[in-house]
């Protein structure tokens, strides 16, 4: 059998063709290397020596070639040469190596970050984990690949400074990104400490060391003769009746925008007036009730029956054809709309929260209990038991119907004077007054109020 010519080159490889059975080809001036050329014409590359600790003759494949060119089959024969002088076996030290980046990898910030989304993914929901990923990813674009036991707090706020000083408004202020990417990392610290794969939190005094966030607060209208001027306005909308029943339920129930446009008609009973839903504010946050009854009043309740003539046959009640996405109107449809009436910076979506907040309480008088349960936040009694969804249902029910009538006096320029506590106090008297004249006769009462004067 003709002996095979040593390779020397990228060139000379070729002229290696596949036979019946596999064969080794040397390489010129590299001992115990080869090219193994196999039946189905693959080529690899392959290191055979005798390892100094167990005097075993060992091989080590280097890889396939072209993958692995001849220039980089030679560099690593170089190096394994260099183990052999030092009495190093080359491939135990490659399973040191292997073994080694497999140990970091599992105990990687990366590894812990995502195990821990894992377990959110059982109780949180929607948007809430939408955002959290997105702060995992940004935070591990840093120190994911880091070792979560070797992360120091110096090295914690350099990552935090960095992503504050990339955060900022349009006033040049810094938003507060940073801070919940401090409370995010903060929650993957204590996971894995948990775990016990880190000894320390270097998150946990960062928050402070962050300059405060200024968002600002959303543009609401607080005054009962403006917000008229806005409820008329609304009802000069042209177009997709989506968007105008979209907003004239913003103001009369209150609710936020992204609950709104997921109102599904499953959640909703129009012959007792209520809708039922798990706010998404509400998964995840202790501020917001997970479960919220919403009492719907009449003026509501109408306007869900038009929307059932135009969508009453899909799931959602704000179902949209031309939705890119979940088939419901857009998150920035109502704002649109506000702005389009000439409301950008006065009044957005979110803002007929704290327009009922307001009015409510000034206005109307009405309980501050009884307003937060509307809004959807968590509320307790003097002795700390919170409430439950259905509480207080009557009371919230009659609120919200006196709260639309008034819109409606409002909206039509008409006296509000009597929807006011002090004249309903007074309405009150008179209805009182009259009973008890019906009781006891007129004459009986006069003489009863002139021996009290």
């Amino acid at each position: 059998m003709e002996a095979r010519k040593p390779i020397s080159s990228d060139r000379s490889i070729s002229s290696h063709k596949a036979d019946d059975k596999e064969y080794l080809v040397s390489v010129k001036n590299h001992p115990m290397l080869y090219l193994m050329v196999r039946p189905n014409g693959t080529k690899s590359w392959v290191y055979r020596y005798l390892s100094p600790t167990h005097s075993k003759n060992k091989r080590i494949s280097l890889g396939v070639y072209p993958n692995v060119s001849f220039s980089r089959a030679c560099e690593i024969w170089r190096d394994y040469e260099e183990l052999l002088s030092r009495n190093i076996d080359p491939k135990n030290r490659r399973e040191e190596l292997k073994n080694s980046l497999i140990s970091k990898t599992k105990n990687s910030f990366n590894h812990f970050a995502w195990e821990y989304f894992d377990s959110l993914e059982q109780t949180q929901k929607g948007n809430t984990l939408i955002r959290k990923k997105g702060r995992l990813e940004l935070i591990c674009s840093y120190i994911g690949n880091e070792p979560i036991s070797e992360i120091g707090s110096p090295r914690m706020l350099e990552v935090l400074l960095d992503i504050q000083a990339n955060s900022l408004n349009k006033a040049g202020k810094p938003t507060d990104k940073a801070e919940r990417c401090a409370g995010i990392a903060n929650d993957v610290f204590i996971y894995a400490g948990a775990r016990g794969f880190c000894s320390s939190n270097p998150a946990a005094l960062i928050k402070s060391q962050l300059a405060k966030s200024s968002y600002g607060h959303r543009p609401a209208i607080t005054k009962p003769k403006d917000f008229a001027k806005l409820l008329r306005a609304v009802e000069t909308i042209e177009g997709d009746p989506n968007t105008i029943n979209s907003l004239r339920l913003l103001a009369l129930l209150f609710v936020r925008n992204g609950d709104l446009r997921r109102m599904r008609w499953s959640d909703v009973d129009l012959e007792t007036g209520r809708w039922q839903l798990k706010p998404l504010k509400g998964q995840g946050k202790v501020t917001m009730v997970k479960d919220m009854v919403v009492p719907l009043p009449h003026q509501a309740a109408a306007i869900l029956r038009e929307q059932r003539k135009i969508n009453g046959h899909t799931e959602y009640v704000f179902f949209s054809e031309t939705a890119k996405k979940n088939q419901i109107i857009s998150e920035n449809t109502a704002n649109k709309r506000l702005k389009d009436l000439g409301y950008q910076n006065i009044h957005c979506a979110h803002g007929f929260r704290a327009t009922a907040k307001t009015l409510l309480q000034e206005q109307l008088k009405y309980p501050l209990v009884l307003v937060e349960m509307a809004l959807g936040h968590t509320t307790k009694d003097p002795n700390g038991s919170a409430y439950g969804r259905f509480e207080y249902i009557d009371d919230r029910a009659e609120m919200m119907q006196k709260w639309a009538d008034y819109l409606d006096a409002l909206r039509n320029g008409k006296d509000t004077a009597s929807f006011k506590a002090d004249a309903q106090s007074q309405a009150d008297s008179t209805t009182q007054l009259q009973a008890l004249i019906d009781q006891l006769g007129e004459d009986k009462v006069l003489e009863l109020l002139k021996n009290r004067v």
